[in-house]
């Protein structure tokens, strides 16, 4: 007999619609699903029936679920009453008494009674950008007490644990998801308590390479950025300023029909770093070069489209030199695509970007289709979309 169940994903922010359509694609077998998201939230959630947990849980870890960081399987969800958290006891109050009153069994499924299994957990809280005076290390110390009433033979372990006992609030304007609460006084600004356990998957963090920079995107993100452009066959895409090389990577693991390209001007970076990693992963459809974003070594239109993580000045150079490369990287991408070529690319330097942009030739050349914002390590910044205009020529 099948039952309902509520999958929260943590996905890239401001990429929650192009994570939602790769997990369904991911996901084809579930059965009844039902997808809610909200933009720049980092979460998309899967309402679906399954027949067996422990069967659901293996099949989302044998999942290409690669454009999200984690899976969190709900045990339960309330609205904590206002009244409730403005004051600092009766919120961990609440929080103890929902922990206590969830449905665990519904998501873990173990014998209570059971000795032998030697299982452990962790308890960790987030608390979603909302600001409140309790720490999350003592709400999350609350939660893992009450807790260890339903397993009492469990012990609590940092590292290496069975499993990480999750709970998060956050905030939610999801028409459908708060109709779903049933609570006659929900809305926009309710403070909803999430309570699960998190499924265990590979580091993501990590995949695909084995050198990282200070600067390297997480390979969610980049795999995110691949899926925007969603090249075709036989396309040639470059990455102007690829690091370590992630963007490349990820897009040469997802589409196998396309050719990428990585330029970085730094050797160090490209030779030990960047080569390292596309020797790690053994691709053959993607390859690196030494090149300047200022000067890129190619002819005319011969790229189709150009996805890059542009310099910010977070741990990158000055502001002063990279407010230098903007113009020149516009202009030089322009020349290197092909008519009917888009450009994607990510930076925190909004107020630099907007300003080049608007500059008179660069309205000439580019039409600004989207400008999405997203976040990188907790930091804001943006995703232009750019087409190129073709009756314009470089000056």
């Amino acid at each position: 007999m099948s039952k309902k169940i509520h999958v929260l994903f943590h996905v890239p922010e401001g990429l929650e619609s192009i994570a939602r359509k790769d997990i369904e694609a991911s996901l084809a077998d579930i059965q009844e699903p039902k997808y809610s998201f909200e933009s720049k939230t980092g979460r998309v959630h899967l309402f679906c029936a399954i027949n067996s947990i422990d069967t659901f849980k293996q099949y989302i870890q044998s999942a290409q679920l690669l454009s999200i960081y984690s899976v969190t399987l709900v045990a339960s969800e309330s609205v904590i009453p206002a009244e409730v958290f403005k004051e600092l006891q009766p919120t961990y109050d609440y929080i103890s008494d929902q922990t206590k009153k969830a449905p665990w069994y519904s998501v873990i499924a173990e014998d209570p009674q059971d000795k032998s299994t030697n299982s452990s957990f962790r308890a960790t809280f987030k608390k979603e950008q909302i600001k409140h005076k309790a720490p999350s290390q003592e709400i999350a110390g609350y939660i893992g007490f009450a807790f260890s009433d339903f397993f009492k033979h469990w012990k609590v372990k940092m590292t290496e644990f069975t499993y990480e006992i999750v709970s998060l609030w956050f905030q939610t304007s999801d028409v459908d998801y708060l109709n779903r609460l049933d609570d006659p006084l929900v809305n926009d600004e309710s403070v909803i308590l999430l309570l699960g356990i998190d499924i265990p998957l590979k580091d993501q963090r990590q995949r695909n390479r084995v050198f990282v920079g200070r600067t390297s995107l997480n390979p969610c993100i980049a795999y995110c950025l691949a899926l925007v452009a969603n090249p075709k066959p036989g396309q040639v895409i470059l990455d102007m300023c690829c690091g370590t090389g992630t963007i490349p990577i990820e897009g040469a693991s997802r589409f196998k029909d396309v050719f990428w390209l990585g330029s970085e001007v730094k050797v160090k970076t490209l030779a030990e770093k960047a080569f390292g990693n596309v020797q790690h992963c053994e691709l053959k459809n993607v390859d690196l070069l030494l090149g300047d974003g200022r000067k890129i070594c190619f002819r005319d239109g011969l790229i189709d489209s150009i996805v890059s993580d542009w310099p910010w000045g977070i741990r990158e150079n000055s502001y002063q030199q990279i407010q230098g490369l903007y113009p020149k990287f516009v202009k030089q991408m322009y020349r290197v695509l092909k008519p009917d070529g888009k450009a994607y690319i990510v930076t925190q330097g909004h107020k630099l970007m907007n300003r080049v942009l608007d500059y008179d030739w660069c309205k000439k050349m580019w039409t600004v289709d989207e400008i999405l914002p997203i976040g990188i390590g907790g930091l804001d910044a943006f995703l232009y979309t750019l087409s190129k205009n073709t009756t314009s020529t470089v000056v």
